[in-house]
């Protein structure tokens, strides 16, 4: 009886012992499957922006999302909240940093709250342009937003507050000056001297009207037709393709680059980094990508507009090349308001030298 005893606890052992392996086997067969796991898993990234669905601040995020789900093979993808759904534009990038959002296509003018080294791109007279090439300003610009010494400054500056660049984009060409009476058509800067003009505001809007003489006014975006109907302003500093396609009430376009704002794409660092590596190169080259898409979609928009605005009974004004040269002395003074108040504004000028 004794003997039979020994032997059921020397089976029962056995049994024990096969079954830890059988589980350690099974534990070694799901770490070696996990290694694999982030190349399998699908990743939903959630992107806000405070534009309409017709805009090119949403279509050129929809392109940007195909990509990416065609590049990484359905396993990245953005779930797009566009017109303020989550919240107001400004409130972003905190929400981004608290973990809120992923992502945003956000604008310069509104990144300045965040960061005054934003403003940059609201300063005027700063790329070369060509009054009747807009392609030449559009080049330029984005030449700088890639160059070393320029955007990828702003872009090291931005990293070191938690956010990723992934593209400078951009919805427009340089804002402009327009008058809704051809008694007040803009040629040189001593010919906006007097007028009340609409402007982006900000630091910089205000300071550009006050250099050439004029008086800045700010109205909120809902207002502006009815202010330029009413005459209660002269004119407004704005954009080609939106003058164009809001159809705004004005006479007169003077093609003088006088400011530049960018619609830079911005990403959490953090959850950039927690991606897997061929994910954040997919990011990367996709905003790349994205860049040449938005190149080319502009440009072909801008060169509408300015038809479109013809049509409209806009009266375009291009400047002499003296008259620009007399644009580019009366406006220096809002350079150095930049320099003055925005730390590294002085070397991000010396790039463009």
């Amino acid at each position: 009886m004794k003997k039979y005893r020994i032997a059921l606890c020397l089976l029962l052992v056995l049994f024990i012992a096969a079954c830890g392996n059988t589980t350690q086997s099974n534990q070694n067969a799901t770490g070696g499957n996990s290694s694999d796991s982030p190349e399998k898993e699908e990743y939903v990234l959630k992107l806000a922006h405070g534009y309409p669905t017709t805009s090119f601040m949403h279509t050129f995020m929809e392109w940007f999302n195909e990509e990416l789900q065609k590049r990484s093979e359905g396993r990245l993808s953005i779930d797009i909240y566009p017109s303020g759904q989550l919240m107001p534009v400004d409130q972003e990038m905190p929400a981004i940093l608290q973990g809120q959002i992923d992502m945003s296509h956000s604008s310069s003018p509104v990144l300045t709250s965040f960061d005054p080294i934003w403003n940059f791109y609201e300063l005027p007279f700063i790329f070369d342009y060509d009054p009747k090439d807009p392609a030449v300003f559009l080049e330029n610009r984005m030449a700088f937003s890639k160059s070393e010494n320029g955007g990828q400054i702003i872009s090291q500056m931005m990293e070191e507050k938690g956010l990723k660049i992934l593209s400078f984009g951009f919805v427009d060409m340089f804002g402009s000056v327009y008058t809704t009476d051809l008694d007040n058509l803009v040629t040189g800067p001593e010919s906006a001297n007097g007028l009340k003009l609409r402007t982006p505001g900000g630091m910089i809007g205000p300071e550009t009207a006050q250099a050439i003489g004029a008086s800045s006014v700010t109205i909120a975006g809902a207002e502006v037709i009815t202010a330029l109907q009413q005459k209660t302003v002269d004119g407004l500093l704005t954009t080609p393709i939106y003058a164009s396609q809001a159809k705004l009430p004005v006479k007169s376009f003077s093609v003088v680059p006088l400011f530049n704002s960018v619609t830079p794409l911005v990403m959490s660092l953090n959850k950039f980094e927690s991606l897997p590596a061929d994910l954040q190169e997919i990011l990367v080259q996709t905003g790349e990508d994205l860049e040449k898409h938005i190149m080319a979609s502009v440009l072909e928009e801008a060169q509408t507009a300015y038809t479109n605005l013809e049509s409209q009974g806009v009266e375009i004004y291009y400047p002499t090349e003296d008259e620009i040269a007399e644009w580019e002395e009366a406006t220096k003074p809002v350079r150095e308001v930049f320099v003055n108040q925005v730390e590294g504004g002085a070397e991000l000028l010396e790039a463009l030298e």
